[in-house]
């Protein structure tokens, strides 16, 4: 003869709830791989976290070896923050392979002087998804670029821009406030649910522009307070994005 245990039933409720709470609140992080590996003259590491939105469980992770399939593996999204350095052919393969598996990219570049297109080879991760940075713009000096109100951005919003490249491809976030329809971010959703964005100048991503900056002013870094106030604010919706 079977007997009942009269405690079955608060204990099966109990263990259903448990379940529950584990997978509710229990989710593993969203990690973001911030590259350091490729000769980056700063680590914005630790600003980009404070960033991240709140409950987001997203969490930023450095990154100073190689870029391989095994570093990606578990990967939400990965940021190649303003390299220097080459990346090697079976690095791109990785980001590639990587991207098409349902990953996720942030591409922040810069110009000629600072980071040669070709020499690093960014273009060779990015044309595969129909985006493709181009050579270094005629834009004047402290011109800024303008991010419009729409699916990234909340408002419209003013950014820094002085000395940058343009873009060919993608969906256009924010343009080059300047004659010459140069574009300075545009973002891909990936048909398996991953997300490229890049930038095609490095200033609001180094939160750079002041709030009494004026355009068209100044000649030279030394002495330009550069137009463009919401670069912090900005950088904060594209992470956003990039995690959703």
């Amino acid at each position: 003869m079977k007997f009942k245990n009269k405690h079955s039933g608060p204990i099966l409720l109990f263990l259903i709830f448990s379940f529950f709470l584990i997978k509710t609140f229990g989710q593993e992080n969203k990690i973001v791989l911030f590259d350091i590996s490729h000769g980056q003259f700063v680590d914005f590491s630790d600003q980009y976290n404070e960033l991240l939105p709140v409950n987001s469980q997203a969490v930023i992770k450095t990154n100073e070896d190689s870029i391989d399939a095994k570093l990606l593996k578990g990967t939400y999204a990965l940021i190649l923050f303003l390299p220097t350095k080459p990346f090697g052919e079976s690095e791109v393969k990785a980001i590639k392979e990587y991207l098409n598996s349902r990953g996720s990219l942030l591409l922040i570049f810069d110009q000629e002087i600072r980071m040669s297109l070709e020499g690093i080879g960014v273009n060779n991760i990015i044309i595969p998804f129909g985006i493709e940075l181009t050579d270094d713009t005629p834009a004047p000096h402290n011109c800024g670029a303008i991010a419009e109100r729409g699916i990234v951005c909340s408002e419209r919003r003013e950014l820094p821009y002085s000395g940058g490249r343009s873009i060919i491809g993608g969906t256009v976030i924010s343009k080059v406030n300047a004659e010459g329809d140069y574009i300075h971010s545009v973002f891909q959703e990936l048909p398996n649910g991953g997300k490229i964005i890049v930038m095609s100048d490095g200033m609001a991503g180094l939160f750079m522009g002041e709030k009494d900056g004026k355009r068209l002013t100044g000649t030279n870094p030394s002495d330009t307070k550069y137009w463009g106030k919401d670069s912090k604010v900005f950088m904060k919706e594209i992470l956003n994005f990039l995690i959703k």
